[in-house]
């Protein structure tokens, strides 16, 4: 796939294969190299090993995080596709600032491997600091980065030295999404994909107003709905074949697609179903904690409809609140039969929120 004499460059710096491997197993093996840069080493390793296969770990958003192998032709051609998107050539470079140890930042690795572009790197913390002072071609980040980076002027002008910023992981909020579209001077993407499909399979603009809103599919991607709205993904160049996922998706007469909510975070509460994400909506302008809707079991109702608020000093179960004004635009089977506070909310690390691990734990506080 790769022979030892191709050269690699890694933090400006151009390594054939045998050389880079070499750096790779003294940084592994250095008491004063930290975990977050070993990680990336070995997986350099295990890319250029002779297996065919790269075994990844899920996010665990909806569960327990698990182990898939992923073909590594795939995930060349996955590189390929995001490479001609970005129109990125030979000489650019890429950062790499997430965690390597999930797809996103194994796939950072795999693009600059492919595309012959120099990797640079730096610790992926919620702040990611550049330590160059030139251009990136293209960066990935999780909302979170993005939001933090924002705060300030040095992170501002840190974002300004990104050609493209490929956001993923999560949703993205209204408030930031906003803040981007305000910055020209950042040309911002938000993609959507899953460990399954090798990371995106399509990207939306949060740059251009006349793209602003709906996912469009990288080429060579097909997608559908079926008759319960869920999408499904063809892609055979990467190995997705009839992948049905769990997102309720409305399509496009233009190819393009936006994404209602999760079918598994659904709820049938006295036989209505409810979407989460729609309800979410038209509350979170009458809110500033952090929260989400879901369904406890009800002996009535099947599903009882809860509002789960992650509570602060000036919000919390002890507060003197008219809750009303949270419900002004929800219809009688949209309101939530009770409030439930959550000290914190449990998230993965991109910053997905585990709603189904915190539903079920409040569940088993009764059982």
């Amino acid at each position: 796939m790769f022979n030892d004499i191709q050269n690699i460059k890694l933090q400006g710096k151009l390594y054939t294969v045998k050389e880079l491997k070499y750096f790779c197993e003294q940084k592994i093996n250095s008491p004063v190299v930290q975990a977050w840069e070993k990680d990336i080493c070995l997986f350099i390793q295990d890319w250029f090993s002779a297996s065919k296969t790269i075994t990844v770990t899920t996010s665990g958003s909806t569960g327990a995080p698990k182990k898939i192998k992923l073909q590594k032709q795939h995930m060349i051609a996955s590189a390929k596709a995001t490479l001609s998107f970005f129109n990125l050539k030979k000489g650019d470079s890429a950062w790499l600032c997430l965690p390597v140890k999930y797809i996103a930042g194994k796939m950072m690795i795999v693009r600059a491997i492919v595309g012959e572009l120099n990797l640079v790197y730096s610790e992926p913390t919620s702040i990611p600091i550049l330590d160059k002072s030139s251009k990136v071609n293209l960066a990935a980040m999780v909302p979170n980065q993005v939001h933090e980076l924002l705060k300030t002027q040095k992170g501002l002008i840190q974002l300004q030295k990104i050609d493209n910023l490929l956001i993923g992981g999560a949703g993205i909020s209204d408030k930031l999404e906003k803040r981007l579209l305000n910055l020209p001077e950042i040309l911002a993407w938000h993609s959507y994909g899953m460990t399954e499909t090798i990371t995106h399979i399509a990207i939306r603009s949060l740059s251009n107003i006349s793209m602003f809103g709906n996912y469009y599919p990288l080429p060579g991607i097909k997608i559908s709905v079926n008759n319960n709205s869920q999408l499904i993904i063809n892609a055979p160049a990467i190995g997705v074949n009839n992948l049905i996922t769990n997102d309720i998706a409305q399509q496009f007469d233009d190819g393009s697609f936006s994404v209602i909510g999760r079918a598994d975070n659904v709820i049938i509460s006295g036989g209505i179903k409810l979407h989460p994400e729609i309800i979410e909506a038209k509350i979170k302008k009458h809110i500033s904690n952090n929260f989400f809707v879901g369904g406890i079991p009800d002996s009535v109702l099947g599903q009882k409809l809860v509002l789960f608020i992650e509570e602060n000093e000036n919000l919390n179960e002890n507060s003197d609140f008219n809750y009303e004004i949270f419900y002004q635009n929800l219809s009688k089977f949209e309101k939530p039969k009770e409030i439930i506070f959550f000290k914190n909310f449990l998230k993965t690390e991109n910053g997905k929120l585990r709603r189904k691990v915190m539903i079920n734990s409040y569940v088993r506080l009764f059982e």
